[in-house]
């Protein structure tokens, strides 16, 4: 079986790409259109995402060459248009989209996310199979579009890896002059989003009672950035670093030197307060803490196995998290320990393949 997986995202930092593409190499083989700069894995062509027409010109111009495709797996909303152009030209079967978000047109104010909203709820009447990022959202989705069947769950559960091309000595020079201090080290791979309520930790970060310095990995919108800055400048805090986007390898690296992790979300939306995090696995299978907003699929989680703490004052939250490290320690290790990336992405695929026989 030969499956075409379409995708604006890159392998390089998308960590759902890397299951979706795992997962479904376990069906058969996979042929990946993506937005990276340089081929990462076997059958893998890159798009030019310079410009949106110019990605979807691109992946028609080599959809062309493909044959004997059996399912095409669709990325998210951004590559429903070149996907369902492929599927048609190829007459493929089966179409799969992942639903890796849940926005709705009520919900999103900008003239790109509504059209992206008027987009996709076509091709999730259409899809053979759609997948939805935690049982809250398949839950939605299936009322809100009257699907015969619950779409998927897929959820966000993985694991950080080091690539074939980790420099540990590189990396460790690159952060040593903030790794090596005697303060605690808080993470958060959100970066200075204020989707993120990065505003609120960072504002908040002032009250932490303990000695610590506080990290924002992650790409920044240059709006988001200033302003975090402004609000550093205004605290005078010396204790936070903006770090910008790091690879997987620098990501891993920071995760094990820190001692708290991070992971925030707002609330002004269905996308927003059902999120699915894969950032909140990422620091558990590395043995971290967290300290969470109080969306509910992350309250649960800190409620159910003890790993952290779901709290929208984050000082607080630093702070109990620190007075009992062990406690929260013990609890994460015990947590990670039921878990597993591999049957995650096996319990997937053999729901695909039982709705698809």
């Amino acid at each position: 079986m030969n499956i075409l997986i379409i995708s604006w995202g890159e392998l390089e930092f998308d960590g759902r790409l890397r299951e979706l593409v795992k997962s479904f190499s376990q069906l058969g083989e996979v042929f990946l259109f993506s937005g990276d700069r340089k081929p990462m894995i076997k059958h893998h062509t890159c798009l030019d995402k310079s410009n949106y027409w110019k990605y979807v010109l691109a992946a028609n111009k080599y959809g062309k060459h493909l044959k004997n495709i059996d399912i095409v797996v669709i990325d998210n909303r951004k590559a429903i248009i070149p996907a369902r152009i492929i599927k048609r030209r190829l007459k493929i079967k089966q179409m799969i989209l992942d639903c890796r978000e849940t926005y709705f047109l009520e919900d999103v104010k900008h003239f790109s996310g509504k059209i992206g909203c008027l987009i996709e709820k076509p091709a999730i009447l259409k899809a053979d199979i759609v997948i939805a990022a935690n049982l809250e959202r398949a839950q939605i989705m299936q009322k809100r579009y009257q699907l015969k069947q619950m779409p998927v769950v897929f959820e966000n559960i993985r694991e950080l890896e080091y690539s074939d091309k980790f420099n540990e000595q590189a990396i460790g020079k690159k952060y040593e002059n903030i790794l090596n201090t005697d303060a605690h080290i808080i993470l958060a791979s959100s970066g200075c989003s204020f989707d993120r309520d990065t505003d609120v930790l960072v504002d908040d970060f002032a009250k932490v009672k303990h000695k610590c310095r506080l990290l924002l990995a992650g790409w920044n919108y240059k709006a988001d950035e200033q302003a975090i800055r402004r609000i550093i400048e205004k605290n005078k805090s010396d204790n936070i670093f903006i770090l910008g986007r790091v690879s997987q390898d620098e990501l891993k690296y920071l995760t094990q030197h820190c001692e708290v992790g991070i992971v925030n979300y707002c609330q002004k939306d269905v996308n927003y307060k059902y999120c699915a995090s894969g950032k909140i696995f990422e620091f558990l299978f590395e043995g971290i803490p967290v300290v969470t907003t109080t969306n509910p699929p992350l309250a649960r989680m800190c409620k159910e196995g003890q790993i952290g703490i779901a709290d929208g004052k984050f000082a607080d939250a630093i702070d109990d998290i620190l007075d009992n490290l062990e406690y929260y320690r013990d609890n994460v290790k015990r947590y990670a320990e039921r878990k597993s990336v591999e049957n995650n992405n096996k319990k997937l695929i053999e729901e695909i393949h039982k709705r698809l026989s």
